[in-house]
């Protein structure tokens, strides 16, 4: 019984503190970073400040936790590689689970990263948390497809590095609230065109 209660309260604990990084998120894409205070980011929680505190000593140091939490919610939606199987309905798969998951973070997102242009960390592996993390998974399924013999060799560095520049230049224009969100259906459709130009470029079919 006493491990259950432990469990609920670490539950709730992770719950709460999730729901601090999110509401931070929200204020930091509404005022950037530097004007941003605790106080706020505790009112959009529907907190006291002083709970703020009890999970992150700073302001700095709950900004690190978001972009962490934004980095697992994306890396743990890539599967390991697989050795078999129809690579296009597999890629296609992938690409619209980044994309659905990018989309529905995509206030959180933009929140993290104006708040990461404010304290000068530009572009230095923020275009999307765990993009790094994303690219080798895909680094490592092209190696195993190539060692399988279902592709032919080729430079899985940069194959790996145009996909991810690709999805990220995809969600961009809604995670800046440039654009509206896209439906699931319409995500689908950008993950199959996609994967229909690295499979088959832009050559026009013969006939």
């Amino acid at each position: 019984m006493g491990s259950t209660g432990q469990e609920r309260r670490a539950r709730r604990a992770e719950e709460r503190r999730q729901g601090i990084l999110e509401a931070a998120a929200r204020v930091f894409a509404r005022k950037g970073f530097d004007k941003a205070t605790t106080r706020e980011i505790a009112q959009e929680a529907d907190i006291s400040e002083g709970t703020i505190y009890n999970y992150f000593a700073s302001k700095q140091q709950l900004l690190m936790a978001l972009a962490g939490m934004v980095q697992e919610r994306l890396t743990a939606i890539m599967p390991e590689p697989r050795l078999e199987g129809d690579d296009r309905a597999i890629i296609v798969r992938a690409i619209d689970r980044v994309l659905a998951v990018v989309a529905e973070n995509a206030v959180v997102i933009r929140g993290l990263l104006t708040a990461l242009w404010d304290q000068g960390y530009g572009f230095q592996g923020y275009l999307i948390p765990g993009a790094h993390d994303l690219i080798s998974r895909i680094e490592a399924y092209l190696k195993a497809r190539i060692v399988a013999g279902a592709m032919r060799p080729c430079d899985v560095q940069a194959v790996a590095r145009m996909v991810m520049g690709m999805v990220i230049y995809l969600t961009l224009p809604h995670v800046r609230g440039l654009e509206p969100t896209p439906s699931a259906e319409e995500r689908h459709k950008q993950a199959e065109l996609l994967v229909s130009v690295l499979f088959d470029g832009l050559r026009a079919q013969e006939g």
